[in-house]
């Protein structure tokens, strides 16, 4: 999975992780809250984990890139 599928899964776990935060605004069952509270919370791990997943993949695919640069240079001159 590239950089732009990791942060777009994220999305789409977080927005999940909203829809349950809507959703438990209207429910009264205090057993079936905290259900989808914790449910809610693993969602937003996992979506926070995703991101930083994506952002690490970023950084060191930017380093790679820095780095074979600095070798083409160097092969140059």
């Amino acid at each position: 999975m590239n950089t732009e599928q990791l942060r777009q899964q994220a999305r789409d776990i977080r927005k999940a992780a909203k829809e349950l935060q809507r959703k438990m605004q209207e429910v009264t069952d205090p057993e079936e809250q905290k259900q989808l509270v914790r449910r809610m919370n693993e969602l937003f791990a996992e979506a926070s984990s995703l991101r930083n997943e994506a952002q690490h993949r970023y950084y060191l695919d930017e380093s790679i890139e820095r780095d074979f640069r600095c070798i083409e240079t160097g092969l140059e001159d």
